[in-house]
Parts: structure tokens; sequence; C-alpha cells
């Protein structure tokens, strides 16, 4: 089958049609366009990462002030020897 065969099947609109599929595809396979199955599977990961990303910061948090209480224990300990 040729090309022309392929759009006399779609008729009057088949180059419309045809374009359309064809993109459709093309995007497909560049992985522009994905299943609902490797969406879910990206919203996990993304939900894992910004997971990750929350307990980080907070144990960034805790350590800075832990930091912070240990600089002012030294400093007391410092004032209580002099």
């Amino acid at each position: 089958m040729s090309a022309g065969d392929i759009l006399s099947l779609f008729g009057a609109g088949g180059v419309g049609v045809v374009s359309v599929l064809l993109g459709f595809l093309t995007l497909f396979i560049t992985g522009q366009v994905v299943t609902k199955r490797e969406y879910e599977q990206m919203r996990e990961e993304r939900d894992e990462w910004r997971k990750a990303a929350e307990l980080s910061q907070a144990r960034s948090e805790a350590q800075e002030v832990t930091g912070r209480i240990v600089r002012d224990v030294m400093q007391g300990l410092r004032k209580e020897l002099e």
C-alpha cells in the first residue's frame, strides 16, 4: 500500500488525521507522551525524592541547632574556667 492509498482510506480529511496520528506516534516514541502506568511511576519517584529532600532539610536544621548548642556550652565552660 502506498501513502496515497492510506490517505484515501481516511477520506477528504485523511491528511489531517494521518498527520495527527503521526505526530502522536512521534511524541510517544520520543517519550513526550507516556502511559498512565509510567505517569504513576514517575509520580511515585517524585514523591520519594521529595520526601528524601525534606528529610535532608530536617537533618540539616537539626545539625545547625546542635552546633549552636555545643558552641553555647563551650563558651559557658570557657567563662567558668576563666
